[in-house]
């Protein structure tokens, strides 16, 4: 027996995979932002602790005119950085939401598919109960 909306499940159990897909493209995308963040945090951290031992030494106003620059763009690539991450949170979340919508709807199909294939079960049950007492009504006439 073929389950009616078996078309439909198909489609419903592939955009469900494709969104599983997707979600996990983003995923991998905000790993690397969140590695390229931490990277810059790390990075500032060993500056500060160079910055302070040349502090100690000689040092001129050229040295820290640059480190104030790079503190001032590490400052500014941390905070793209946050408004990166945030938005891939927020895409992250959105498609999170559409695949558990879609993973709904494949178990719904799933349901009304095992309800189908049992009422079908239940149907021929019947047929074969009432052939069988058909079978023995007869042989019962019979050796009457």
């Amino acid at each position: 027996m073929k389950f009616r909306f078996e078309a439909l499940l198909q489609i419903r159990k592939n955009k469900e995979n494709i969104l599983q897909k997707e979600l996990g493209v983003i995923l991998a995308h905000k790993q690397t932002q969140q590695n390229r963040q931490d990277f810059l945090k790390n990075t500032r951290k060993n500056e500060i602790v160079q910055i302070n031992q040349r502090m100690n030494q000689d040092s001129n106003i050229d040295t820290h005119v640059l480190y104030d620059t790079f503190f001032k763009a590490n400052y500014l690539q941390n905070n793209r950085q946050k408004q990166i991450l945030s938005e891939i949170n927020t895409r992250a979340e959105a498609k999170r939401e559409e695949l558990v919508g879609a993973s709904q709807k494949s178990r719904i199909m799933e349901i009304l598919k095992e309800r189908d294939l049992n009422q079908h079960k239940n149907k021929l049950k019947k047929i074969e109960t009432a052939e069988m007492d058909e079978i023995a009504s007869n042989y019962w006439h019979l050796n009457s």
